[in-house]
């Protein structure tokens, strides 16, 4: 053995779970650089090992390939994490008067007119059962613009001064589609607003770069506690967001790895924009490196699982006259993806309900027919809803869904109420893995908690950890499927598989350790595991 193959740093006497195609277990890994040049026994580590390799004893602890969210907004979640903007999830305000007094306290630090953003309520789980209203923001900020967001990402409380910062009357939700600009019994705003009204508000806010960055560091700091190595980035509010991340990933302040989706949330008009602007500069998908690469070009078909505000071909279970949200025409979608196809772009879209998965599966048919090109590997984001034909149009059309098992996981209880037998075909993620679809897996934080083991948790259970209450348990699946969900088949989604995803000789050197064997766990237990160390490029980049 001569010295240059000699590893770095060898890990022995583990249980290495190597996600290669036969989900084979190894006992030891060797590096060199930042690429894995050995997995297999102890005995034929032996032969890498030199005078100065690190070896590290696992002493039976798992190994496995670092977890890509193939579906999160790392930018987002970072403002909250920086305070930017304020935090005020389940965990953070169980009422009403709780994200009142929290606004209460922001008004003091604030200059009047200086707006107030806050992220996070679920009204399902605050103790009222029900959203803010502007009369319940005017009580506690009546001289500063409040925009209330919900943790869906799809809706938001405006209070009296943000609505007249927007130019919004009662006479304004004539230019929307039923249920965006939300009006009381007596015809006066109350609000709420969804989808493109939602989309304007925060056109109209500004952020500071050095705050982004150090926001961007401190989330960097959380996604390698949860061993998340990658990160499909589903955008945010804009080029601003987008330069200070790739300068951040490509300077080395932030060490996950960026895919990032070319999507900014400011409304229709804007986002088909955005991605035209691309187009016309000649980048598309795979301009870039190992640590930030440009993605898909990607659209806002409908709304959310949870306001909800998604397009289902029948109406909701519980309230049959709830407006369903679709954004675009099937016109308006064929003409935006073929331009975005034919521009070198991966096309994916956001699509919750089963209508509108159905309009996108009719878009990528169109495309992929007049337009046929090699490895285009369209994506569904969510694909939340679907039923056995679109299955089969999916596995036909060689989509990859992008599901969100971690869903089920807090939402259980309000997906059974609002879509009732339809939850039997909801993030089907045995569905798809029984009929051959590669499927991978994303948290859409801050929607919920990135930590991939949440995720898994839910793929495997199917139980809603707040009551108990399972939610289509027809579609559990397995630990190691789940795994492959959210590392190998994540790496697929972003034509990355030959370089990341898992354990093999050759691929970079992204890893993490686990408390505790996963395979061996009790399912229950599996988001109480946690991380203890995460690899970049064979570098220690985390340590509980």
């Amino acid at each position: 053995m001569i010295k240059e193959i000699y590893a770095d740093i060898a890990f022995i006497r583990g249980s290495v779970i190597t996600v290669d195609n036969d989900n084979s277990i190894a006992e030891a890994v060797a590096i060199k650089g930042n690429k894995i040049i050995y997995v297999g026994s102890n005995k034929g580590v032996e032969d890498y090992l030199g005078a100065d390799t690190n070896v590290i004893d696992l002493k039976g602890r798992t190994l496995m390939p670092g977890f890509i969210d193939a579906h999160s907004h790392f930018m987002l979640i970072s403002m909250m994490l920086n305070n930017i903007v304020i935090p005020i999830d389940y965990k953070v305000c169980k009422s009403i008067e709780d994200i009142k007094e929290i606004i209460g306290i922001e008004v003091k630090k604030k200059k009047a007119g200086e707006w107030i953003i806050l992220q996070g309520y679920d009204n399902e789980k605050l103790e009222e059962k029900r959203h803010p209203n502007c009369k319940d923001l005017d009580e506690v900020a009546p001289n500063n613009p409040v925009w209330c967001v919900r943790v869906d990402l799809h809706t938001g409380v405006c209070n009296s001064m943000a609505l007249r910062l927007a130019g919004w009357t009662k006479e304004s939700v004539k230019k929307f589609q039923p249920g965006e600009l939300d009006i009381d019994e007596n015809g006066e705003l109350t609000g709420l607003v969804k989808e493109e009204g939602f989309g304007y508000i925060n056109s109209l806010l500004t952020y500071d770069d050095e705050k982004l960055l150090e926001a961007y560091k401190m989330c960097d700091r959380m996604f390698l506690k949860y061993g998340i190595t990658s990160v499909h980035d589903a955008g945010a509010y804009g080029g601003q967001f987008v330069k200070v991340l790739q300068n951040a990933s490509l300077s080395g302040d932030v060490y996950v790895r960026i895919y990032e989706m070319v999507y900014r949330m400011l409304g229709k008009n804007s986002i088909r924009d955005f991605v035209y602007e691309h187009i016309k500069t000649g980048l598309h998908t795979g301009i870039g490196n190992e640590h930030y690469k440009l993605g898909p070009a990607k659209l806002i078909i409908d709304g959310s699982t949870t306001a909800p505000s998604c397009s289902t071909k029948e109406p909701y279970s519980h309230e049959p006259d709830l407006p369903r949200i679709i954004n675009w025409t099937q016109e308006e979608m064929d003409t935006f993806f073929a331009d975005a196809h034919l521009a070198g772009f991966q096309i994916t879209a956001h699509c919750v309900g089963d209508d509108a998965v159905e309009k996108m599966i009719n878009s990528i048919e169109k495309v992929l027919t007049k337009y046929p090109r090699e490895n285009a590997r369209p994506r569904i984001e969510h694909c939340a809803i679907i039923n056995k034909e679109l299955l089969g149009r999916i596995k036909k059309l060689g989509i990859i869904p992008i599901s969100n098992p971690g869903f089920i996981a807090v939402n259980a209880k309000e997906y059974n109420k609002y879509y009732g037998e339809r939850v039997e075909m909801m993030f089907a993620n045995k569905s798809y893995i029984d009929e051959g679809i590669l499927v991978a897996a994303g948290s859409d934080s801050p929607v919920i908690d990135a930590n991939p083991l949440l995720g898994i948790w839910g793929a495997v259970v199917r139980k809603d950890i707040f009551n108990g209450v399972e939610c289509g348990p027809n579609q559990k699946i397995s630990v190691m499927d789940a795994i492959r969900m959210f590392t190998i088949n994540g790496a697929y989604a972003s034509f990355d598989e030959g370089i990341k995803g898992s354990i093999e000789v050759g691929k970079l050197a992204d890893f993490i350790v686990l408390s505790e064997d996963i395979l061996l766990s009790e399912p229950e237990r599996i988001r109480e595991i946690s991380v203890t160390d995460t690899y970049i490029d064979g570098k220690l980049v985390f340590q509980a």
